[in-house]
């Protein structure tokens, strides 16, 4: 498996799973994060070098937990975005011992098949339209990426297909379908922000019903807050961790 990494590789370890397509959903919180920790960046199924490849839970799962047990840091902690958190989820689940930590943003656990089914209609659409450059740098520079990041997303992009975009929402991790999470006792967060889908919101409800996994719902903040309220999550994330790690 392709990934980036930042920061000494002798501080504890963080991966870092980006959201469905984005390969630098914490592009915010690289230089932050990189100062205390070690962070892999895996190119995940539909971004990056894995750009044309279709998401697959099992697979993806599979190719992960042989990244981490080849690191010589371990256990280590985990953050994940949207479907990134999906997988944090699932991993922490399966693997809890290799795990130090978990941090779930915008994890999306309750499956609704009338909206899966409106995003993969939309699939052939929204796949053309990751075909335009510029329509893609317009969102990398909304996101306030760099501009090298900006024309790495440019260039990956034109490489979703519309399988591949469709992989993204027909795979909607069930919670209720993984009874194992709610033995996970490493200490989790769960944040939502405030604007997201109702969908969000009950997912993070569901989430708390583990008693290591504390909630915040973050005011003002959409679905892309990593990127768009870096600054407040940022605060979030190394008090949360710093603790964890004591």
């Amino acid at each position: 498996m392709v990934y980036d990494e930042y920061g000494d590789k002798r501080k504890p370890t963080i991966l870092l799973l980006h959201g469905a397509g984005v390969l630098d959903t914490f592009a915010k919180q690289y230089d932050e994060l990189s100062k205390q920790y070690h962070l892999l960046v895996p190119h995940l199924p539909g971004a990056g070098k894995a750009a044309s490849f279709a998401y697959v839970p099992d697979a993806t799962d599979h190719d992960l937990l042989e990244l981490i047990s080849s690191l010589p840091n371990k256990p280590i902690g985990v953050i994940g975005h949207s479907l990134g958190a999906q997988i944090a989820i699932r991993l922490v689940s399966k693997m809890p011992a290799r795990f130090q930590f978990a941090i779930f943003l915008s994890a999306w656990v309750v499956p609704d098949p009338l909206m899966s089914k409106v995003y993969c209609s939309l699939a052939p659409f929204c796949a053309v339209l990751l075909h335009f450059k510029w329509l893609v740098a317009m969102q990398g520079q909304y996101w306030n990426f760099s501009q090298k990041q900006i024309e790495t997303m440019s260039q990956y992009s034109k490489q979703i297909s519309a399988s591949v975009y469709r992989s993204f929402f027909a795979h909607t991790l069930d919670l209720s379908h993984l009874p194992e999470y709610q033995n996970v006792s490493i200490p989790m967060l769960a944040i939502c922000g405030s604007q997201e889908i109702k969908a969000m919101k009950v997912s993070l409800v569901l989430l708390s019903e583990n008693p290591h996994c504390k909630t915040i719902l973050l005011s003002k903040a959409s679905h892309d807050f990593p990127m768009r309220n870096a600054q407040e999550l940022n605060l979030i994330l190394t008090r949360f961790i710093k603790k964890a790690l004591s």
